[in-house]
């Protein structure tokens, strides 16, 4: 396993563990084990798109993430942010903005210094563990790191990323058994594949230095 050049296909929902068991598995090994290009050789979290150009919705963190009691289980499925909000009250009728600043990595970018980037530190969310009986679902206030992580890692399984931006994130599963089921990616023709042409736009790319940060992603 390893990451894979990045790609704007958006990550199909996950029914049920056994779907996505051996990937699963193979990512938990991954995070631990690094071997990763780049700058970075450690990651907090890793999404599925990151290492597969047919992803599913779910990203993993390592074992410290967890140890930090961050999320409860390595395996985040199906990861959503169900609101969010410019101010945050952090005593009875007193708010502060609900930003953070980060200079943040990304390991789809591996030669690539950290960007400056806000993130909301409070955000409300909802995502899949697996449980005894099938998926079990969690709705939770993430702050902080954490906050960080799942913001960085729904970007991904949404099909997008914070260095380019693109129109239209793929619906592979929506391709399969067409011409187009083999296309979706950056390394692909869009016109070809009777798509919009990505508009993309670097923003904060600076190669020019190296850096001795932890991958966060």
């Amino acid at each position: 396993m390893e990451i894979i050049k990045i790609h704007y296909k958006a990550s199909k929902p996950v029914v049920s563990y056994g779907e996505i068991k051996n990937e699963a598995e193979k990512l938990k090994r991954f995070v631990v084990r690094g071997a990763l290009k780049g700058y970075y050789n450690k990651a907090f979290a890793i999404a599925h798109s990151e290492v597969n150009e047919t992803p599913m919705a779910f990203f993993v963190v390592s074992p410290e993430v967890v140890g930090e009691r961050m999320f409860e289980k390595q395996v985040i499925i199906n990861p959503e942010i169900l609101r969010s909000a410019s101010h945050k009250e952090i005593s009875p009728g007193v708010s502060v903005p609900n930003a953070i600043e980060y200079q943040e990595p990304c390991l789809s970018f591996p030669y690539r210094t950290p960007k400056t980037i806000k993130r909301y530190d409070l955000i409300w969310v909802r995502y899949q563990v697996r449980g005894l009986f099938g998926l079990r679902t969690k709705e939770r206030t993430l702050s902080g790191i954490a906050s960080q992580i799942f913001q960085h890692e729904c970007e991904h399984i949404q099909g997008r990323n914070m260095y380019f931006k693109s129109e239209e994130p793929v619906e592979w599963w929506n391709l399969i058994g067409s011409e187009k089921s083999k296309g979706g990616t950056s390394l692909d023709d869009p016109e070809k594949l009777g798509l919009r042409k990505s508009a993309e736009k670097a923003v904060g790319d600076r190669d020019d230095e190296q850096t001795n940060n932890r991958g966060l992603r």
